[in-house]
């Protein structure tokens, strides 16, 4: 056994006594870990909307949007997204896109992955459309959205909810043009150009669009895309004129332009005539006011164009007191049209009483008389006949002569006259 002297001891007590000292202060000086530190948590939020907020009563469709985010100080696990619908609510499959980041089963279990969501991260913005059921105007439906991860901090904003609010159905036709007005000289075609627009929320019933044809016009047969038209006597409400039917229009579409020409075939200058449109569905409207367009025409002063075709009975070359004018129709005049000079102006076909004799309004401008006749009435040259040109061997039914060119102005009166044998 090793014995030590009580010097050497007390010097081992004091070289321990300081090791010890030295230590103890190496230990003070490191970092304490804090005592009361929260570990790393995921923490999802979602919000959920909903557009349009409003349906009407008669059902309809909006879009659920959701967003969601990871505010945690963690990375999440995969994230799952169920969807609560209520009662006859469905989700749409086609027509709108998923963006790549989310898996969606909307006919099956109803719910949208995800990928992991970094701390901080906010996931793509995902839009679904859904249908909604017929309800009751002020009753609401709630669709909720419920996010789930793996180790989360909180659940208590894991959910967001929506709210779809009935509201009245309507229906409500209106025209777009539903007023138009011309200025037109007399024989001239006035057309009522329009469209039927639904601007109610709910889709209407079949559209029927009637006008009748107004005193001093003739109306004429027309095609309109888009419509199922009739026109004749009765048609228009027991008046003669145009009857269109058109499918169900949905709220906010507007249908294909219908068309209704008529021409001012007895009317005089200074006469204000009027076509009308009305439109009426099989369903219940809210408005019936607006259901009317309308084209307002004013007759106007124009230059007169008027003579004879006159029948040489005699074959003397010239116009004598009692030769009369040709017949109208087959065997005798077949048409005659005044032809402007400036191309893009508009021509004129003239109308023919039995008689032989005619008449045409006309707009200021340069123009020429055409004239057609049938077999057996030939054109002949004479000082009687204001033609300078004639073709008797056309080769078909009608023979063709024509004036020279002729400038009229408003009120002007100009008398051209063809002679035939």
């Amino acid at each position: 056994m090793s014995v030590h002297s009580r010097s050497t001891r007390q010097h081992l007590l004091r070289s321990s006594l300081a090791v010890g000292a030295l230590a103890a202060l190496g230990t003070g000086l490191l970092p304490a870990a804090p005592a009361g530190a929260a570990p790393a948590r995921t923490d999802l939020v979602v919000g959920t909307s909903v557009d349009p907020v409003e349906v009407p009563a008669g059902g309809g469709s909006s879009t659920l949007t959701l967003d969601l985010r990871n505010s945690g100080t963690k990375a999440s696990q995969d994230v799952t997204v169920a969807f609560t619908l209520p009662a006859g609510t469905w989700f749409f499959t086609d027509g709108f896109v998923v963006p790549p980041s989310w898996h969606c089963d909307l006919l099956g279990t109803a719910t949208c992955s995800y990928a992991p969501l970094a701390a901080g991260e906010v996931a793509d913005t995902l839009s679904i459309p859904f249908g909604i059921p017929a309800g009751t105007a002020g009753d609401t439906l709630t669709i909720t959205a419920t996010a789930s991860t793996r180790m989360e901090s909180s659940l208590t904003n894991n959910t967001g909810q929506a709210t779809v609010h009935y509201i009245p159905s309507t229906v409500d036709l209106d025209f777009v043009p539903a007023a138009t007005t011309q200025q037109l000289l007399p024989n001239e075609q006035a057309q009522l150009v329009t469209s039927v627009r639904n601007t109610g929320n709910s889709p209407s019933g079949e559209v029927t669009v009637t006008t009748p044809v107004p005193a001093g016009m003739r109306g004429w047969e027309t095609y309109n895309e888009g419509w199922d038209c009739a026109f004749g006597n009765g048609v228009a409400d027991g008046r003669t004129g145009w009857r269109c039917v058109h499918g169900p229009l949905q709220p906010g579409q507007t249908s294909e332009p219908l068309t209704f020409a008529a021409d001012l075939t007895d009317t005089t200058v200074g006469d204000i005539v009027t076509l009308e449109a009305t439109a009426s569905t099989t369903s219940t409207e809210t408005i019936l006011d607006n259901n009317m367009a309308r084209d307002t025409v004013t007759v106007e002063q124009g230059a007169t164009v008027r003579g004879t075709v006159w029948v040489d009975n005699n074959r003397n070359g010239v116009r004598d007191a009692n030769e009369g004018g040709a017949p109208v129709g087959n065997g005798g005049i077949d048409h005659i049209e005044l032809i402007p000079q400036t191309s893009g102006q508009p021509g004129y076909t003239v109308t023919v009483n039995p008689d032989g004799t005619y008449v045409a309004y006309a707009r200021p401008g340069t123009y020429r008389a055409e004239f057609y006749v049938q077999d057996p009435h030939e054109f002949i040259d004479s000082v009687d006949s204001d033609l300078i040109y004639h073709w008797n061997e056309t080769g078909g039914y009608n023979n063709y002569g024509y004036t020279d060119w002729f400038t009229v102005t408003t009120s002007d009166q100009v008398t051209l006259d063809a002679g035939v044998n």
